[in-house]
């Protein structure tokens, strides 16, 4: 039994499929305001140039002329040129770079490791998928301030809204922080579909970014990145994972069930951790190379790393960065 494919967790914690309370609630509420106050602080401290291409529209930096013909805005006539050449030219202008951005979280039940807060909540500082939570929330701040069309997916667990269209709009935003901030995992993410269903809606030339810790059989899922791939959007996976699982990090023989299903184990992990480092470096070298082959980023990270320095390696390593080429892939 491969015991990595889904993290075990010790028996008593968090019931993944407790129903979610109603999103307006006091204690939802008091987490948007904590996620938007993590994600704006976070985003402050990140430092990133602004991003321009020269695609022609209507901004404000001048690009080149062109002859006037019939239906053009005859705003833009450079009466000058006019006056001086007897020519109609209209001006044309530079405009920012527009990367519609779609986030797509996994909030499996195996995501559920970590602390509970009030309400049954997965903590936003102590758990998998809280950690997960709050890297979403920060990219999608960190995108919406530099003007760009953001969107959400939610794989499983209990949210209000599970699919957000890319937009760039301040009540969009807010609702995809309330999606996030009332969302509790559970349930199993069928990954291969799921990701085959975001693909599919994905806008062509865009920014996929997906949260997950890829806990299904690798050989099954992975193909599904070429959902993405089709539409040629530009893929980031983050691979997250808790310490304590990844090393089997416990001091007394427990009994393990995976939050997904499937049969109790009893586990003496002093006896079990050097091979279940095998099996762990196989799955994740696995999920790698198959993010990879399918033109994929793929970015590893733990629960506990520093958010600033995973997101400042995500957006390094995505479209946004001047010094990287968009046909650069592999690993962050």
């Amino acid at each position: 039994m491969r015991l990595c494919l889904r993290f075990l967790r010790k028996l008593g914690s968090l019931d993944a499929h407790e129903p979610t309370q109603s999103p307006w609630n006091a204690v939802v509420l008091s987490r948007v305001r904590h996620l938007h106050l993590r994600a704006r602080v976070l985003t402050d401290a990140l430092m990133m140039g602004d991003h321009r291409s020269r695609r022609v529209g209507q901004a404000i930096e001048f690009a080149d002329y062109q002859e006037y013909t019939p239906g053009m805005d005859l705003r833009h006539l450079d009466w000058r040129v006019m006056g001086r050449s007897d020519r109609l030219v209209v001006r044309r202008f530079e405009t920012e770079t527009e990367l519609p951005t779609s986030v797509v979280v996994d909030l499996s039940g195996d995501m559920s490791t970590g602390d509970r807060a009030e309400g049954g909540f997965p903590s936003l500082e102590g758990s998998k998928a809280g950690y997960a939570i709050t890297l979403a929330a920060t990219l999608l701040y960190f995108l919406h301030r530099h003007g760009e069309p953001v969107g959400l997916e939610v794989i499983a667990g209990e949210t209000p809204f599970r699919t957000l269209p890319p937009r760039s709009h301040r009540n969009h935003l807010q609702q995809a922080f309330l999606a996030l901030a009332a969302a509790k995992p559970g349930g199993v993410a069928g990954l291969q579909a799921a990701l085959v269903r975001a693909g599919s809606h994905t806008r062509r030339r865009s920014w996929v970014a997906v949260f997950s810790d890829g806990m299904e059989e690798p050989a099954h899922w992975l193909p599904a990145l070429g959902a993405f791939a089709r539409r040629r959007v530009d893929l980031s996976f983050v691979h997250l994972f808790d310490e304590q699982e990844l090393s089997l990090d416990y001091s007394q023989p427990s009994v393990f069930f995976s939050p997904e299903g499937g049969a109790e184990l009893a586990v003496d992990p002093a006896a079990a951790r050097a091979e279940f480092a095998k099996v762990v470096a196989e799955y994740v070298g696995e999920v790698r190379d198959g993010v990879v082959r399918w033109g994929g980023r793929y970015l590893r990270a733990s629960s506990r790393d520093p958010l600033e320095g995973v997101l400042r390696k995500l957006i390094v390593g995505g479209p946004l960065s001047s010094n990287v080429t968009m046909g650069a892939r592999g690993e962050v």
